[in-house]
Parts: C-alpha cells; sequence; structure tokens
C-alpha cells in the first residue's frame, strides 16, 4: 500500500482521522472512547508524551486542532456510548488575532459558548494551565476572564505544579475538586544523547576548563534575558575567563531580545545559537553544559528545565518559580528575585557547589522520577478514574 498522509496531521482533515482513528478502538473494553486535544504543537513533544499510554485507560488521542473542528467530531459521535474527553491546552490563541479589546472580547465569548456547546453534546472537558498567562499578552484582564470562564466550564483542571493555586490567585481562582495533578514529563529518549561534555565542546570551540552557564529555548523578555547578562557580567568581573555562558534558542522581535541579542553578540565569554535548535543538535549545547539557568521572571511550568534535567545539568532558578517546590538543593540553586544580588550569589553558588558529578546524578534522577513513561501512565490513571466518577483531586 503507497502511504500517502499520516492520519492526524492534517487539520483541513482532522474529523475524519478521527473516525478513523477510533476504527482501531478496542470495542470489547466495558469503557473507552476518545480523547481530542487542540490547539496541537507539534515542535514540542509534550502533548506526545502526555498521551502516550492513554491505551491503558481504553481513549484514542485525536488532535483537532480548534474549537470549531472538535465540535465537529463531538457531533459525529455523540449518542455512541464512547467516552468523549476534550483536553483543552494553552489559551493564547484564543485572542492572538484580536486587533483591539472588543474584538478580543467577541473571540472570548465565542470561545467559552463552543465550550458549553461541547458539554450539552456529552464531551467531558479538562484544561491543563501552562502558564499563568500568555507571556506576550495584549489584554490581561479579558485573559484573566478567559481563564475563570474556562476553569467554569471544565470538569478537570490539570496543573503541573503543586503550586499551582497559589501563583495563579491573583488573576483566577481554580476550586480544589476540580484538580487533576501529574507533573510535567521529562524528556528521556525523544533527542539523542550519545555526545561526550568534550566532543560537545570541542564543536563550540569552549574551553575544558570553564564553567558553562546555559540558557536554552525561545529567548524572550520575560525569561529574564537583562538581569541574566547583567549577573554574569559581574561574575566574569570577579573571575575573568572562568565562566561561560552559552544561549540556544529563536529570539523574538521585542526590544529588550533584541538589545541582549546586541550585548551578547560582543561578549568576550558568551556563545549564541540564535536559532531554532535541530532536534539532532540539542545534545551538543546540553552536553557542553555544567548549569542550566532559569532566571524568568514569572514561571509556572518549564518544559526547558525538564529538558536540562533529562541531561543531568544542575539548574539555577527563582525561588518564586511553579517549579521551587519540586527541586532539591542537592541539583539546584533557588534565589529570590527581588534581591538585587540574588542571581549574581546564585551563579557563584552554583559554580562552586554544583559542577559535580554528585549535582549531576542527583539532577537525572530527578528526571528518571517525571521519566515520560511514569508520567504518561499516571496521567492515564488518573483521566480514566476521572471518567469513571472518582475522585482525582
Amino acid at each position: 500500500m503507497l502511504i500517502t498522509r499520516r492520519i492526524g496531521h492534517e487539520p483541513k482533515l482532522a474529523v475524519d482521522d478521527a473516525l478513523r482513528a477510533l476504527s482501531a478502538h478496542d470495542w470489547t473494553r466495558p469503557r473507552g472512547g476518545l480523547l481530542a486535544y487542540y490547539p496541537v504543537v507539534r515542535g514540542n513533544p509534550f502533548q506526545a508524551l502526555l498521551y502516550s499510554r492513554l491505551e491503558s485507560a481504553g481513549l484514542v488521542p485525536v488532535p483537532t486542532y480548534d474549537v470549531t473542528t472538535t465540535l465537529d467530531v463531538t457531533k459525529a459521535i455523540a449518542g455512541s456510548g464512547l467516552d468523549i474527553a476534550v483536553h483543552l491546552h494553552w489559551l493564547n490563541v484564543v485572542m492572538a488575532k484580536a486587533d483591539n479589546e472588543a474584538t478580543a472580547r467577541e473571540s472570548m465569548k465565542h470561545y467559552l459558548e463552543s465550550l458549553h456547546a461541547l458539554k450539552d453534546l456529552g464531551a467531558r472537558v479538562m484544561w491543563t494551565v501552562h502558564n499563568i498567562l500568555p507571556h506576550e499578552t495584549r489584554f490581561p484582564e479579558l485573559e484573566s476572564e478567559l481563564r475563570q470562564g474556562v476553569v467554569a466550564a471544565a470538569e478537570r483542571v490539570h496543573v503541573m505544579s503543586p503550586r499551582t493555586r497559589e501563583l495563579v490567585a491573583p488573576w483566577f481562582d481554580i476550586p480544589v475538586e476540580k484538580l487533576l495533578s501529574v507533573p510535567h514529563p521529562a524528556y528521556h529518549d525523544v533527542y539523542p544523547s550519545w555526545m561526550s561534555r568534550d566532543q560537545a565542546r570541542l564543536e563550540l570551540n569552549i574551553a575544558p576548563d570553564v564553567t558553562v552557564f546555559l540558557l536554552i529555548g525561545r529567548v524572550q523578555p520575560y525569561k529574564g534575558l537583562t538581569e541574566l547578562l547583567d549577573a554574569f557580567d559581574r561574575l566574569c568581573e570577579r573571575e575573568p575567563g572562568k565562566y561561560v555562558l552559552l544561549v540556544a534558542g529563536p529570539p523574538n522581535r521585542e526590544e529588550e531580545t533584541q538589545a541582549f541579542r546586541d550585548r551578547l553578540l560582543t561578549h568576550p565569554s558568551a556563545y549564541a545559537a540564535l536559532r531554532k535548535i535541530p532536534d539532532e543538535e540539542m545534545q551538543v549545547y546540553l552536553r557542553a553544559a555544567d548549569i542550566a539557568v532559569f532566571p524568568y521572571r514569572r514561571s509556572l511550568n518549564s518544559g526547558a528545565l525538564a529538558l536540562a534535567l533529562t541531561f543531568g545539568l544542575p539548574v539555577v532558578l527563582r525561588q518564586d518559580s511553579g517549579e521551587g517546590t519540586r527541586v532539591s538543593p542537592s541539583y539546584a540553586v533557588q534565589y529570590d528575585g527581588d534581591e538585587p544580588d540574588g542571581l549574581l550569589d546564585a551563579l557563584t553558588q552554583a559554580a562552586q557547589r554544583l559542577a559535580t558529578p554528585e549535582a549531576r546524578a542527583s539532577a537525572a534522577g530527578a528526571a528518571n522520577r517525571i521519566a515520560p513513561g511514569r508520567v504518561a501512565g499516571a496521567f492515564a490513571a488518573t483521566v480514566r478514574e476521572w471518567l469513571d466518577g472518582g475522585s482525582t483531586a
């Protein structure tokens, strides 16, 4: 047979693909059905990892791309006796194209009405809280209102940080009885990881005896770019030639990002790959580094942190991040972001204490506790319990 396309990879054919996917369902199971999810992100394997054990719950994951297509899929199988779970992810897409506040409000109204239409058709709605608010929002009050509306419509709210309710409280409230708690998975076996530290540094022309701090992922102002480079400059002034800052990821067009880029490209102790990093190249930067840095001004969950731990990298992060309660001093230094010297002291402490085989082993151990198979299995079991009427809080 000639394979002309992959099911689930063409948005225009999402409804047909959903019905085709159900043909593989085990109809001998007493309970089962479909988990429709949107929006769909292909560049980040998060969704694929999270859903990789749903078969054990009798559910077939189907990408439906947007709320309109999800309604069409739900209408096609409503009344069949199958479970229909709808899993919402990032909400920044709802008002992303709005030109003004009035248009944004209309988009929000349509989205929430569509969620209630899904529920009227028998769909069971769940939302994953990825961020507190979008990183680059133009309508923070409306974004807050949207999230409160989604929480009201959803039966379950999937949280990955134990601090989620606390950190989102200024913008919206999540009732305890709606919580479904499963952590962000690590990235084992997603990216190649055979390269040695020496080989990675040779390819990047980084000396073997310096301490390398790594900032990996999209380069955006909310990640504390200015604070990081200011602290790194002061660190280098104290001990010239001992440290390197390695930045790997695509920059956005914001003014602060461009200023950071300009400083970085002329810095004598900085190395930058300011572009989207191909999967096969990711290991070069992760293996060359000693410590990953996350000076994010506002952070709830971090896939980049999970990635760093997967490669056995100790980390530096702010105390007020959502990940703060999960990390251990054996591989992490936390600091007060409001203290003028907080980040500088954290970098200094990390360089002295965490650039060791013991810290790397501890970081790798933390990643093993959130290995994709373990997290996906927990997610599948918890979703099954929810759909069967159990308590998942």
